[in-house]
This record gives C-alpha cells, structure tokens and sequence, in this order.
C-alpha cells in the first residue's frame, strides 16, 4: 500500500504497508511521513506513517499552495503548519531526518521546529543546521563549500543521528555522502550534540518566523537512527520517485 523505502528487497522496490513494521526493518519507529502527492491539501498534509500526526493549517492566509505533490511556502506571508502531536528527541536518542525540497530563496529556511532553541533548517546555501534545547541551546552546524543548497534546483536531504553519548552525524545530499568543513563546521563531530529536542511545526520557527521559501515534497522523520543499508534504502527510493 505504501511504498518503496519501507519494503526493499534485493534492491527491487515493493509496497509495503507502514503500519506493519514486520514488512520492513525501515518502517519501525517512523514517526512522520508526509509522502509526496498523498493526502496533501493547502489546509491538511496526512501523515502516511500510520500515527496520524497531520501538519494543518485551519487559517487559509497561512496556507502554503498545492504543488508538485507537496506543499510551496511563501517566505513573506506566514504559511506553515502545526502537527496533531509533538515529536520528542531524548538525550542521546538517535533520529533521522530525509526531506526533499526545491528552494525558491536560500536564507534560514526552516523545516521543522518547536520554538528558537529546537529546529531543523537550511539556513543558508552551505549550511544545514539543527538546534537541540539544552542548557546552552547546542546548534550543529553542518558546513559544506560550493553552494550545496543553492535554490533553484530540487535536492534530497537526508541527516542521520546514531544513539548514544558518542552519537554521529551523517550526512547525504542526492543518495551522496558528504564531509562537512571541519573548519566552519560546529558539533558536528562524534559526541558532540547528544541533545534532545522537540518538533511540532512544519515551515516556520514556531509559526512565527524564518518562514520556508519554496517547495517542500517530502519529509521522513524517524525516532531512531537508520542502518547504513536502510540509509541506502530511503536515499535510492527517494531519488527514484523524484528524479533525482
């Protein structure tokens, strides 16, 4: 029923039902997946992980537009979304994050968020960043040369965080692992941010701010950290359904 990165075998792609983690190791723990040009409406995104946390906007001045089977957001006109339910990061939990976006502007484009100190964003054409709520507001920054996030152009993101105390980062853009810049880069090396944090909003810094520009296609959001093979997994399904 839904497919391709929850049910891969043998590198051929198979529909898998979400709800039922015995299909595929990939589907446990998936707490959000607004799956591209399903269930999507200008007020309602359904989550297709089978846990019902909808992003929705009842308000239609915030409203994003309909667009190739996401959503586009508009920097100057407040659009986002509020998810049925908040999603938690413990301390020293891993989570991954896979996300497709097409940017129309580059410049603190926020994915997701609760408030100022917990979000996940672009926040400029070489810099991913994640800010998880502790006592010191911990940021990683994940730093690259030669524009990697450039708008203009659809691109698949995917950052994977290991569990424990010596927690690790990965990073893939287009199914292709990438170094961040050590020298610019912030915490984002082994141990260095084993924080928790917490998401509930979908386009904006708390609904308030550092609105999304551009499209949003797709998000998958675990609550545990991905295998390298189930890594492999999402980056080739995701590739495949958007062409990249």
């Amino acid at each position: 029923m839904l497919g391709g990165f929850l049910g891969v075998t043998g590198g051929n792609y198979v529909e898998a039902d979400l709800k039922d983690s015995t299909e595929s190791a990939a589907v446990a723990n998936l707490s959000l997946w607004l799956k591209n040009d399903t269930g999507v409406t200008a007020a309602k995104w359904t989550d297709s992980s089978g846990n019902n946390n909808h992003a929705t906007q009842s308000t239609e001045g915030n409203q994003a537009t309909v667009s190739g089977g996401g959503l586009d957001f508009e920097a100057d006109d407040s659009t986002h979304y509020d998810l049925t339910s908040t999603i938690t990061i413990a301390e020293n939990q891993g989570f991954c994050i896979a996300v497709v976006v097409d940017q129309e502007t580059v410049g603190d484009n926020m994915i997701l968020s609760k408030d100022s100190n917990d979000h996940i964003k672009i926040a400029d054409a070489n810099t991913f960043r994640i800010i998880a709520n502790d006592d010191t507001q911990t940021q990683t920054n994940f730093r690259f040369v030669g524009n990697e996030f450039a708008a203009g152009s659809k691109m698949l993101i995917l950052v994977n965080r290991s569990a424990g105390a010596a927690n690790k980062f990965t990073f893939f853009k287009n199914g292709t692992q990438l170094t961040p810049n050590t020298d610019t880069s912030t915490n984002e090396a082994e141990g260095e941010n084993p924080y928790g944090f917490d998401i509930n909003v979908l386009g904006a810094r708390a609904g308030t701010s550092q609105f999304f520009d551009g499209k949003i296609l797709e998000l998958a959001f675990w609550i545990r950290s991905l295998t390298t093979q189930e890594i492999t997994d999402v980056n080739e399904y995701l590739k495949e359904i958007h062409g990249l």
